[in-house]
């Protein structure tokens, strides 16, 4: 059963251009920075080695996606799969972490893009205006959101190839030779933070009752955002490190601007910003936006949160309320004063967490839905069933305990247990609240409302 009021108005274009737009943004513009510092010219290196994994874990999810089109898949499967309680805890830890540090993140990496270029507004205040346009933008519906999805994410690979271009220009293999300076833990770290970055495709799950022909167009949407993602993200790495030794690059505030200026004048480095850095940031927040709400409304259907939560616009058929909290959230994470690492861990972190429930759920897939597994357009099969699922297990753990003892400061470390914690109490004590009324939350697993 579709999600009510919601409807089917995208095709594997926009379903695309959601996935690249939602990966690109911290990706390139938010961690290289970061990851330059850490690993040196290691850089295109640690991208290569990042989308591994995280590929060969998305192969269940797009299995999924497939078998069992869904709107909030990312807690729809492990609520009906395996449980509703680890389900809701699962999708609480990853909205909390994406509308209080991800959105924040790239709403404030976005102004100082734009200050670099003489906005003399106070970054807080850009990122608040630009939450704003973008909380407009999705209220109107999600296939105008979409369009203009679509139209970012066209200038943005643009934007990428002229510099990975320009960059070429200036390209000298001899500052390559110190990629392994820093060892191998250096470069792991590297690894870890970057891993997140193609984390963002996982979205298009969330849209499975908004998608035409879905079980096509799911797995085919996943097929072409890695590929250009990768490929673009690894070519800019190449364009930056080439381009000058590492000493020179950590001394430049951003890096990535400067050697676009050096290599293609002043007119070049106001393109690759706006066409670039700004619209990454901004195809991120779009798309943000246009998933973040999925889970929530099946979680209020289930009425593990309160019904009000979930009313859509009568006019637009948007779920307006939900938007409205994300927005808030969104501000908050913006004026809450943290480090824009801090904000990157939490993302990172509530990137991973969710999916271990719905891992979990794909090994139960083939059991549980022989039939729709047997008719998928995506599956895995034998060795691979259990292999990706595991490689996925594996890196969530190891990049999760890296990020959160990169953290260092307790009390950063102890806001992210705060997240963890606050879902689990409040799932117990609306359980019990529900019990008293007749409604008992762990009749959820097991239940098919599935789309057809």
């Amino acid at each position: 059963m579709a999600v009510s009021g919601l409807k089917r108005v995208l095709g594997l274009p926009e379903v695309a251009f959601i996935a690249i737009g939602c990966t690109i943004g911290g990706g390139i513009f938010v961690f290289t920075g970061m990851v330059l510092k850490i690993a040196g010219a290691a850089l295109p290196l640690a991208f290569a080695l990042a989308v591994i994994p995280v590929f060969i874990s998305m192969l269940p999810l797009a299995m999924l996606g497939s078998a069992i089109p869904a709107t909030g898949a990312n807690y729809k499967y492990p609520s009906r799969m395996v449980s509703p309680a680890l389900a809701f805890v699962g999708i609480w830890v990853y909205i909390l972490a994406s509308f209080f540090g991800q959105i924040p993140l790239y709403a404030l990496s976005c102004a100082h893009y734009l200050g670099s270029m003489g906005v003399t507004l106070s970054p807080e205040l850009v990122a608040i205006l630009i939450l704003t346009v973008f909380y407009v933008i999705n209220i109107l519906g999600v296939k105008p959101a979409a369009w203009a999805q679509g139209l970012m994410v066209i200038v943005l690979i643009g934007a990428l190839v002229f510099y990975s271009a320009t960059g070429a220009t200036a390209f000298n293999p001899e500052y390559l030779k110190g990629m392994f300076d820093r060892g191998a833990g250096a470069i792991l770290l590297g690894v870890a933070l970057l891993t997140f970055t193609y984390l963002g495709s996982n979205g298009i799950i969330e849209l499975g009752d908004e998608i035409n022909e879905p079980g096509k167009v799911i797995p085919r949407a996943f097929l072409i955002c890695f590929p250009v993602v990768a490929l673009l993200y690894i070519s800019v790495a190449l364009a930056t490190v080439g381009a000058a030794p590492v000493d020179a690059l950590l001394a430049c505030k951003d890096p990535m601007s400067e050697v676009c200026g050096a290599c293609a004048g002043k007119g070049g480095r106001l393109f690759f910003i706006v066409g670039g850095a700004v619209l990454a940031l901004l195809t991120t927040l779009n798309a943000l936006f246009i998933v973040g709400t999925k889970s929530l409304l099946v979680v209020v259907g289930d009425r593990i949160l309160p019904q009000w939560l979930g009313a859509l616009n009568t006019r637009f058929g948007t779920p307006h309320v939900l938007l409205t909290i994300i927005y808030v959230f969104s501000v908050l994470g913006v004026l809450s004063g943290l480090p824009l690492e801090t904000l990157a861990s939490y993302s990172a972190l509530g990137g991973m967490i969710i999916f271990v429930p719905v891992l979990v759920a794909s090994l139960r897939l083939p059991r549980l839905y022989p039939e729709r597994y047997e008719r998928s357009h995506f599956k895995l099969k034998g060795f691979f069933l259990w292999f990706c699922p595991i490689v996925g297990f594996l890196m969530i753990a190891f990049f999760s305990a890296v990020i959160l003892a990169d953290l260092k400061s307790p009390v950063r470390m102890g806001l992210f247990g705060v997240f963890i914690l606050s879902g689990i109490a409040y799932y117990c004590i609306r359980k019990h609240l529900l019990l008293k009324e007749g409604v008992d939350l762990s009749l959820i697993k097991g239940r098919s409302d599935w789309s057809e």
